[in-house]
């Protein structure tokens, strides 16, 4: 599968799981406002998230949505009508991720890629990502995988790894107390436990997204967050614990979320977000070779773009996170 063609998959509002009402609906859980935009051939999912006292700004994670048809004008109508909202709402900007996207296009309306001190630059989907073809026989996807991957799944569950799927708002307390022995080993810092709830409770109640816990005697050693959605499975959030790492559990959790897409008859598992090719000190360096070790290819986004509708107020706050980023230095 090529990456044009993964893009294309990606892209349809049918596996766009970041663009749909459901992901409306798990951030309502959080108190966010949002709406649905539409254009002749544009869609996008207009997130309001707080910025500072009276002032907002708005975001479209892995949106908006744009047909093969799509044209400048219709781009156009579609930022017309934000705009509209972002006065309504005191928006200062507002930020996109396409995941086609035509670079001289969209500049001709404003928008500008994401600068590293840029407000909230931290905000935004993961530019870079590692999916794995999964039309294809499970014989085949082993086959492909590093020797290694292969060994940590079957000694998994020689060593008595069991792999059970969470079902309850219990289990997700499990999980949130395997991110927090996750944080105290340093390098990750994940959501408070209310986001995972909510999540759950808009995502499980459709079948959209499943908990799995991998136990060894009956103690919870790591568990993950797994969306379907359309032809696209989604590894959105993982955690660990300290006891047993040397059984593999992650492996074990990862072939099973693997065999579920296969089940669901989803096309591609996306283990979202890896670093940078040849960027050794990131901070997913890790994560990003273990996510490498399952095969498939690395597939790389535009990015995130910013077009500010009170320039003024976005260049402060620009000037103010770069101060903050060289104190930090």
């Amino acid at each position: 599968m090529g990456d044009m063609e993964t893009l294309k998959i990606l892209s349809q509002k049918t596996n766009n799981l970041f663009q749909s009402g459901s992901w409306a609906d798990f951030q309502a859980g959080l108190k966010r406002k949002s709406w649905v935009v539409k254009g002749d051939n544009v869609q996008g999912l207009v997130l309001k998230y707080p910025l500072y006292k009276d002032k907002h700004y708005f975001y479209s994670p892995r949106g908006p949505i744009m047909t093969k048809g799509a044209k400048l004008q219709d781009l156009k109508l579609f930022l017309r009508k934000v705009e509209v909202l972002a006065k309504e709402e005191n928006a200062v900007f507002y930020r996109i991720e396409p995941y086609q996207v035509d670079q001289t296009d969209i500049y001709k309306f404003g928008f500008r890629k994401m600068a590293k001190h840029a407000p909230l630059s931290s905000q935004f989907s993961p530019e870079n990502t590692r999916v794995l073809d999964i039309s294809r026989p499970e014989e085949k996807i082993l086959a492909e995988m590093k020797p290694k991957w292969r060994y940590n799944i079957n000694l998994a569950n020689r060593k008595g790894i069991k792999v059970r799927e969470g079902r309850d708002s219990k289990d997700i307390k499990i999980f949130y107390e395997l991110t927090k022995e996750m944080e105290k080993r340093g390098g990750y810092q994940g959501h408070e436990y209310d986001y995972y709830q909510k999540m759950y409770e808009a995502l499980a109640k459709e079948d959209i997204l499943k908990v799995f816990i991998a136990e060894y005697n009956g103690e919870p050693l790591a568990a993950i967050l797994v969306s379907y959605f359309g032809q696209v499975a989604t590894y959105l959030h993982g955690a660990s614990g300290n006891e047993h790492r040397e059984l593999m559990p992650t492996y074990a959790l990862q072939w099973v979320a693997i065999c579920e897409a296969k089940k669901r008859n989803c096309r591609i598992y996306d283990f979202w977000g890896i670093a940078p090719e040849g960027a050794k000190n990131h901070s997913w360096a890790g994560v990003t070779r273990f996510k490498k070790g399952f095969g498939g290819e690395e597939i790389s986004f535009g990015g995130a773009y910013d077009i500010a509708f009170d320039r003024k107020y976005y260049n402060l706050l620009s000037t103010v996170n770069r101060f903050r980023k060289l104190i930090k230095k």
